[in-house]
């Protein structure tokens, strides 16, 4: 992706949950990703542990994410907010914009709406991980939410297996309803409403992108050879997998530094003794770097657990800069 936007430097656009989300399609934002992940991971790409602020008084809190890409010669900083209470009053969980600038000579380049952004590239780096850590012949998924993660993490799957069937896990029965009817109407794969947990047993992948602080299954009813893609909980002391899991599990994650500070499925897991001091984290880009097979067998658990990253982001929007200046995308402001 290099020089990809040292073109019209006199030109500064305004790209809107719209053109972000048709400019980009999931295969492409897999594709993406790859380069993102073994930047992330050969140190090429600068990515500072984000900020957060917490504002406890509205249960909310809202994170700062810088991050430099030499290979796209692209820097950018992304701030997202995350209210959990807005749900409730049929407002969006996650807000958030991106800004992009040239990494040559610091001049800004695009202002993107993150919203649908954030979405699309975990959806992308579940739907990578899958294709790298997944049985092959994986039929079955398992999805634990209804809201706009949950929704790229069907795609982002869907894009790399084979799928059957999908079962869904949600907490309000007629909301799981509807999400089920809307993926099958956009997919057309057969979609169910999980009823009882004992479902999951019969599921070969899982994504998990709830807000849940506490796991949302148990243990016991995970299938062998299962494949788990973890991307809800982003904070040290909230998780989605249980302790037991993380035991059994082979565990990839995108950045050591970042999960072991921030991914409340591990840290969580250290401290009550399933996980020691000093667990074996493998990153995603590693793999993708030195190809090789990392299942150590077909019954194996493995665990993508994700806490997000800013690479993922400053990947995807260079690309769409680059479609942007090609096709006259989005609006220009000066």
């Amino acid at each position: 992706m290099k020089n990809v936007m040292m073109k019209e430097h006199s030109t500064f656009r305004f790209l809107s949950r719209q053109v972000v989300a048709e400019a980009v399609s999931m295969v492409e934002a897999i594709d993406v990703m790859k380069e993102a992940f073994q930047s992330l991971s050969n140190g090429e790409a600068v990515v500072p542990l984000r900020v957060n602020l917490p504002q406890p008084e509205q249960n909310a809190q809202t994170l700062f994410m810088p991050v430099y890409l030499p290979s796209s010669e692209a820097l950018g900083v992304k701030v997202v907010t995350i209210f959990r209470e807005n749900p409730a009053q049929n407002l969006p969980l996650i807000h958030g914009m991106m800004l992009v600038m040239d990494g040559i000579h610091g001049q800004p380049l695009a202002l993107l709406d993150a919203e649908y952004l954030t979405a699309l590239r975990t959806g992308a780096a579940a739907g990578l991980a899958t294709d790298v850590l997944a049985r092959k012949d994986a039929k079955v998924l398992a999805v634990f939410g209804t809201g706009a993660q949950a929704r790229t993490q069907i795609e982002g799957v869907a894009a790399v297996r084979s799928l059957e069937k999908i079962l869904v896990f949600g907490r309000d029965i007629a909301k799981t309803e509807a999400f089920c009817e809307e993926i099958h109407n956009r997919l057309g794969l057969s979609t169910e409403a999980a009823q009882e947990p004992s479902q999951l047993e019969e599921a070969d992948i899982i994504c998990t992108a709830t807000t849940s602080n506490v796991p949302v299954f148990e243990h016991k009813y995970l299938k062998k050879g299962v494949h788990i893609n973890a991307v809800g909980a982003y904070r040290p002391d909230a998780r989605e997998i249980p302790a037991a899991t993380m035991q059994k599990a082979q565990i990839v994650v995108e950045q050591r530094s970042a999960a072991l500070a921030e991914a409340g499925d591990i840290v969580l897991a250290m401290k009550e003794g399933f996980l020691s001091n000093t667990p074996h984290l493998t990153e995603l880009g590693e793999i993708l770097i030195q190809p090789r097979p990392f299942r150590l067998s077909e019954d194996e658990v493995t665990v993508f657990k994700s806490v997000g990253n800013a690479v993922q982001d400053l990947a995807v929007a260079s690309f769409l800069i680059k479609k942007a200046q090609k096709h006259d995308l989005g609006v220009v402001l000066a």
